[in-house]
């Protein structure tokens, strides 16, 4: 059999189709929109939500340390190197860098409250570190996804700050 023709099909109440056209017969078990009510003889499938399901999305207290570590960097940057030939690009360049990464950051944790229905949306700070945090590789423990955001980003402020302080005293 041709797989580029189509066999008319004779539907019940219904007037021969061209072979042409599409025929889109979808069960009526799966909605194609969100009814505002029942359809009268359908069979709707709702997946089954709890709403209890521990979260595993990433708090935004996390967010708040990341981005407070790189901002001292930049702010540290700025302090040491603003005026200095073309340093002013590079701090621009670095900012504009370091805010897409943290607007990313911020919507993707933001999104991962709303993209799984069946969870809370809410969580303590502390279930947070005792729990458990989903990545695109798997899950890890909460405490690994704090350091690993916060911690790294603090480190760099620390570095950044101890390097502006060797500048400083460098050109006194």
């Amino acid at each position: 059999m041709d797989t580029l023709t189509r066999d008319v099909e004779l539907l019940d109440d219904a007037e021969p189709r061209d072979s042409d056209e599409l025929v889109w017969d979808v069960p009526t078990g799966i909605l194609l929109h969100e009814p505002r009510q029942a359809e009268s003889g359908a069979e709707h499938v709702w997946p089954e939500v709890s709403g209890n399901e521990i979260p595993t999305y990433l708090h935004p207290a996390a967010l708040v340390a990341a981005a407070s570590g790189y901002a001292w960097f930049l702010l540290v940057s700025w302090v040491v190197f603003l005026g200095y030939g073309y340093m002013g690009l590079s701090l621009v360049v670095a900012t504009l860098i370091s805010g897409a990464m943290l607007g990313l950051m911020a919507a993707g944790g933001d999104g991962g409250r709303n993209v799984t229905p069946w969870q809370r949306p809410w969580r303590s700070f502390r279930e947070f570190l005792t729990g458990e945090v989903e990545v695109w590789g798997g899950r890890m423990s909460g405490w690994s996804a704090f350091v690993q955001l916060a911690g790294m980003a603090w480190c760099l402020a620390v570095l950044a700050t101890v390097f502006g302080t060797i500048v400083a005293l460098a050109r006194a």
